[in-house]
């Protein structure tokens, strides 16, 4: 009898209405026990009838004596029924009977990132990419139906039998009314909430959510959370200085350092957002896999499988190579059906090495088409401008995966746009100028300058031998220059160039450049290679330009 009993009480029996309105049961085997958590215990249990294997959240009706206990769980259950996505666990079905509520959920065999990281202690930065990758889409997709998750954590990151990602987990969720909305409850995970959270004076929205991958990042590259203390207060206190620092004695990238910094910012209005996450370097320096393997639970990837994922085997090449940062999604970006006469297909290694081709020939001794040529082709076509007038780029390197961006101007002076914002500008052979995030200018000489722009240097001096500058053309010693590159944006098909003198210049996938001075004359060049110099109303019956100017201007706002 008691054994019956035992039995019997493993048995879950949901009781339902079929469509003639006759009453017929499913069955379900409780399994192992799967999780504990606030008001819920979570198990692996069997359909008897089809043998499909789910995860139960049972909730003792006992705990759901208040109402403000029982409003959440209907409001978890409503938001998660309504979610499809494949990053997202999948919600089965929800019965109840006398005693407790269930809510069956799709299996996630591989337990959460937080067991991961136990057995690992760290992941390496290609992990973390793939994971996160799977992360954004889950949230983009929320986002977009104005839910935020509001509980962000390892606990509640989930990996299936295919090891694939899988957000759960909606007890903390509220749907906004409209997108703008702030809530101002206190709720979350103290090492992962948000300081807006912490202040419900301030209100908060989706950044909140941002904030929790930032902190996601942080502790699976570094292998505890940013602002983890002894105690609940001061880890509080801490999010709310945004107090972190990364551990010297764990080596991470820079751009997982500056990616994390620009998530970690204590005004929501200014953390990158999820497109410009995804666009950021940490996550275009090289191919990302779907999914990790297997193994991963438990070691480190191997040699062989981190090799097919390397920034080398994206660029078929471990030469230093000008590689692209992204900084805008193909979401946010101008329409470009007619930007090109043919359609352009080509892979993303291809592009990579594309779009910087084009401006080379601006740096060829080619003479710009006599004025009598032009007149020929256009008998409204009026004098030249002279190139020299405006300063431009007529090199450029992008190894922004590591450093930052190399480029060669007009004028023979060269120079690099750093990750951090800093930009350093070579004068001549005995002088550079350094300016800092804020645009602020210091001049230095090679042989005298700070211990701490000694690695700047030295990159400068690299660019500059790689670009191939001639030391016979650059400028006397008495000609110091304060034109550098100040900004630069990379779409799918250009890559936009932002010099402190006002110009703009762009450099299409299909070799094409137009540079646009600050009193919009313009400089055109063909895929040939072939220089045009014109005015604004010169352009008008010229529509392969004039399509490529009104590109540039659509997305010039985005290179300030």
């Amino acid at each position: 009898m008691e054994e019956q009993q035992q039995i019997e009480n493993t048995i879950i029996e949901e009781r339902y209405k079929k469509a003639d309105g006759e009453t017929a049961y499913r069955r379900y085997q409780k399994g192992k026990v799967l999780g504990k958590g606030g008001f819920a215990k979570c198990y692996e249990v069997t359909s008897i009838e089809s043998k499909k294997v789910l995860a139960a959240k049972i909730i003792a009706k006992s705990t759901l004596k208040k109402g403000r206990t029982k409003a959440k769980l209907i409001t978890e259950i409503k938001l998660h029924k309504s979610l499809h996505h494949q990053n997202i666990v999948q919600f089965e079905d929800v019965f109840e009977d006398n005693d407790n509520v269930y809510i069956l959920l799709e299996l996630c065999q591989n337990q959460t990132l937080n067991e991961l990281l136990k057995r690992r202690r760290r992941i390496t930065q290609i992990e973390v990419q793939c994971y996160l990758k799977q992360l954004i889409g889950a949230l983009k997709y929320i986002h977009s139906h104005r839910v935020l998750h509001r509980d962000l954590k390892l606990g509640n990151l989930f990996i299936n039998d295919k090891m694939e990602l899988k957000l759960g987990d909606f007890g903390l969720a509220t749907k906004l009314d409209y997108d703008g909305q702030r809530r101002h409850t206190i709720c979350g995970t103290p090492n992962y909430i948000a300081p807006e959270i912490l202040d419900e004076r301030l209100g908060h929205s989706y950044q909140a959510d941002i904030w929790s991958v930032g902190v996601i990042i942080y502790t699976l590259l570094i292998g505890k959370p940013p602002f983890e203390t002894s105690d609940v207060k001061t880890t509080y206190n801490k999010i709310s200085q945004c107090q972190f620092n990364f551990p010297d004695h764990i080596q991470i990238s820079e751009n997982a350092r500056n990616l994390i910094s620009r998530i970690l910012i204590l005004d929501p209005s200014k953390r990158l957002t999820l497109d410009e996450i995804l666009a950021h370097p940490f996550m275009t320096s090289n191919p990302i896999p779907k999914t990790t393997h297997i193994s991963q639970l438990l070691s480190p990837p191997t040699a062989a499988w981190l090799s097919q994922y390397s920034q080398a085997s994206m660029l078929n090449s471990k030469q230093l190579q000008p590689e692209l940062v992204s900084v805008k999604s193909t979401s946010q970006i101008p329409k470009m059906n007619n930007l090109f006469s043919t359609q352009l297909k080509m892979s993303q290694a291809e592009r990579i090495k594309t779009l910087t081709e084009g401006i080379n020939y601006l740096s060829e001794k080619q003479q710009t088409k006599t004025q009598q040529e032009q007149i020929l082709e256009n008998n409204e076509q009026q004098e030249l401008s002279k190139e020299n007038d405006v300063v431009y780029v007529i090199k450029c390197c992008d190894y922004q995966s590591k450093y930052g961006i190399g480029y060669v101007l007009s004028n023979h002076h060269s120079g690099v746009l750093f990750n951090d914002s800093t930009k350093i500008i070579q004068c001549n052979r005995l002088e550079f100028n350094y300016f800092d995030s804020c645009n602020q200018k210091s001049s230095h000489e090679f042989e005298n300058y700070p211990q701490e722009l000694n690695k700047k240097v030295t990159l400068l001096q690299k660019f500059t031998q790689y670009l191939g500058v001639d030391e016979n053309n650059t400028v006397s010693n008495s000609q110091i220059s304060t034109i550098f590159v100040d900004k630069f944006l990379k779409t799918r098909n250009a890559l936009l160039l932002k010099l402190s003198n006002g110009v703009i210049q762009a450099d299409f996938i299909d070799k094409t450049v137009i540079v646009i001075s600050p009193n919009e004359n313009i400089l055109f060049v063909n895929e040939k290679g072939d220089k045009f110099s014109y005015n604004l109303e010169q352009i008008k019956d010229k529509d392969k330009i004039q399509r490529r100017y009104n590109y540039v201007q659509q997305l010039r706002g985005d290179c300030q």
